[in-house]
């Protein structure tokens, strides 16, 4: 179904808004980390700021879900949007580690918020038969950022320095405030509804609605073990291409680019998939063996160049998976939930990340980087292989049950 005008220009509006505002923050992590590097116990200092980044998303998660889904998101997105912008003036004036740990822990809590905010005032703009198209609009965007920031990030810091990277992430929240308040789309509890009291708020309606769902609970494990696999690798690659093969911090910095590109590529094709449970449950099973075997391909090779094509076409398919699960949860969970499942599988992912870190270090001091690349595809390969034909079963008995109500 075509887009509006309103729709249209709230969902350009908003798609670039989140991708410059994911760019300032890919500007300004890089920016922190060789800020930390040079700090007293350094790799200390960096964990730490990791780790207080994510944690808020993870235990905010109940909160911030119940929040969105009850309050006027546009004006609570505004306000967010506002108070992250202060947050990055005061990173860039004070250079403290303590202080600037502490600041991007704040940040995050904030952002624990304005993360589900956006995903659930995605789909009110686009229009329930417009998400899966919106959803690649939105990963394309974000991919296009996610490519760029790094390297611009390490440019500005060393033309301008390490504080001016923090100013143009303010600048870009304080687009982000006025954009978001110029939205004709807002998304409102629904008419008549009252704010549950103290003792009645169902906190925990995101969780279940993604735990409780046949098709959405084999996916999530899936996808919690194909999460630990990326990340784990991601720790691993550094020393695999570094080290194992003997190449250069260039090529590193270019192979890392070739599973961007590949992403982005992904979500675009993606916004092809149809809107359905079975389609976008196929979607999601099939690229996640495309990645699982691409990934336990690296594992084999003796040479960087035949890295590129397999993390592009790893890319590709982790594109098509973003997109594809992101359209399946959201058309799975009931309009009035959505913030809390989008808090909730945040909180999920971000759960998996920390966990997929830990391992990864951990399995280094055991093994080679390349075994790690080869038990990643391993065990997302017999992950997938346990628990895809469960969601895929039920993707297909809920598309059947679709199609003979329709008949009837």
């Amino acid at each position: 179904m075509p887009y509006d005008a309103v729709q249209k220009r709230d969902l350009t509006l908003v798609a670039v808004l989140r991708g410059v505002s994911l760019l300032g923050d890919e500007i300004a992590l890089i920016a922190l980390y060789l800020r930390l590097a040079h700090a007293h116990h350094a790799s200390w200092a960096v964990a730490a700021l990791s780790i207080g980044a994510a944690l808020p998303l993870v235990l905010l998660s109940p909160i911030s879900g119940f929040v969105i889904d009850h309050w006027p998101v546009k004006r609570l997105l505004v306000l967010l949007c506002v108070g992250e912008g202060v947050i990055c003036v005061g990173v860039g004036l004070w250079h403290g580690a303590v202080v600037t740990i502490a600041l991007m822990a704040l940040l995050s809590c904030f952002v624990a918020f304005s993360i589900p905010g956006y995903s659930a005032l995605v789909p009110r703009i686009a229009g329930e038969q417009n998400i899966g198209s919106a959803n690649s609009t939105m990963q394309s965007i974000q991919g296009l950022a996610a490519v760029a920031g790094p390297g611009l990030g390490g440019l500005l810091v060393g033309v301008w320095g390490q504080s001016w990277p923090l100013y143009l992430d303010a600048i870009s929240f304080g687009l982000g405030a006025l954009g978001t308040w110029l939205l004709v789309t807002d998304r409102r509890p629904e008419p008549g509804a009252v704010r549950p009291k103290k003792g009645e708020r169902d906190l925990g309606a995101g969780m279940r609605s993604v735990f409780a769902d046949p098709i959405l609970r084999p996916l999530v494990i899936t996808f919690v073990v194909f999460m630990l696999a990326l990340v784990m690798i991601n720790v691993a690659e550094v020393f695999f291409i570094t080290k194992t093969l003997h190449s250069t911090a260039l090529m590193y910095g270019l192979v890392a680019a070739s599973f961007g590109v590949g992403n982005i590529v992904g979500a675009v094709g993606a916004a092809k998939l149809k809107q359905d449970d079975l389609s976008l449950s196929k979607a999601a099973l099939s690229n996640t063996f495309v990645v699982s075997v691409s990934i336990g391909a690296i594992g084999l090779v003796e040479h960087v160049g035949y890295i590129f094509p397999l993390l592009f076409v790893a890319g590709v398919a982790v594109g098509v998976i973003n997109v594809a699960m992101t359209t399946l949860m959201t058309i799975r969970t009931p309009e009035a939930q959505r913030g809390r499942m989008f808090a909730s599988v945040g909180a999920i992912f971000t759960s998996a990340q920390i966990g997929g870190t830990a391992i990864g270090g951990l399995i280094l001091t055991i093994v080679a980087p390349r075994t790690v690349f080869q038990i990643a595809g391993i065990v997302t390969t017999v992950v997938l292989l346990i628990m895809g034909p469960f969601g895929y079963r039920a993707s297909r008995r809920a598309s059947a049950l679709e199609i003979a109500a329709q008949g009837a």
